[in-house]
């Protein structure tokens, strides 16, 4: 009930999408679905030829589609990995009616959303996934993890007691009731006195022209740790532009300032592609 409120789905109307938060809701509401195509070229082709009233892709998806300069139609949902204000804005000027970005989990899906006008809209640190979907109850531990709890939520892990509260790992807190994320608890880097929690950063990266960025720790060699930045730039962005739209943006992150700015592919990996810290941070060492 959660997503076919949210996605809206009408019988008849073809819905793009290979998950099964796609699946079930758009055929029980009689809506066909076609799964994206594997190459990013006969997906335009598809997206093209189905025009379909709503599609889901993951970022990775979403980005590779972008770059063969399709019309888009009707709406974008975007999820399983960070989606950036930026990337929503590409899909609206490529044609889509709205592009959403869907924070889920595993263990809690979906768990929020916002459209791509609210996230361009939020000036603050962090990354704005929206306010908690109908049913969804979020609060913040007193060690600033995000702890979620719905109707749609796991029971339990095999073999444990069940769930009173989802701990989804990530720094968060809340704004207004919208949930703001700074990042996995895990991915925080030291850097002399300071705790750096990459997601509390990175989405002021993402410029137009940047495809995807990345905050990463290298060991300094003395148990401290320098802090880098690897942007991966869109298919023929001008390295000199991109790095003045960037230069503002660093100069505001003060304590979080990178020591080094790597333009490079962002590695990736598992289902979702998405990015690889471990690779990352390899990549910047």
């Amino acid at each position: 009930r959660a997503v076919a409120d949210l996605v809206r789905p009408r019988a008849g109307a073809p819905v793009l999408g290979g998950t099964f938060f796609v699946l079930v809701p758009a055929l029980a509401s009689g809506a066909p679905v076609a799964l994206p195509a594997r190459s990013p070229r006969d997906l335009a082709r598809q997206v093209a030829r189905l025009r379909p009233q709503a599609s889901y892709l993951t970022p990775p998806q979403l980005r590779a589609l972008l770059a063969q300069r399709p019309r888009l139609s009707g709406r974008f949902y975007s999820g399983s990995a960070p989606v950036s204000a930026t990337l929503l804005d590409r899909a609206r000027r490529a044609g889509a009616e709205q592009a959403w970005g869907v924070y889920a989990l595993t263990e809690l899906f979906p768990a929020a959303a916002a459209e791509a006008t609210e996230k361009a809209a939020f000036t603050g640190d962090g990354d704005l996934v929206g306010a908690p979907l109908p049913g969804v109850d979020a609060r913040v531990g007193p060690d600033g993890r995000l702890l979620l709890t719905g109707p749609g939520q796991a029971h339990r892990y095999l073999g444990e007691e069940p769930h009173e509260l989802v701990d989804t790992g990530d720094v968060a807190r809340l704004d207004g009731g919208r949930i703001v994320l700074a990042g996995r608890s895990k991915d925080m880097i030291l850097r002399g006195a300071e705790n750096i929690y990459p997601g509390l950063y990175e989405p002021a990266l993402h410029v137009p022209g940047v495809n995807l960025a990345v905050l990463v720790g290298v060991p300094a060699g003395d148990g401290d740790e320098r802090l880098v930045a690897v942007v991966e730039p869109e298919p023929g962005t001008d390295p000199g532009r991109l790095r003045g739209a960037l230069d503002p943006v660093l100069a505001r992150m003060r304590a979080a300032r990178p020591d080094v700015l790597v333009a490079a592919p962002v590695p990736t990996s598992g289902r979702s592609r998405k990015p690889d810290r471990a690779a990352t941070a390899a990549l910047a060492a």
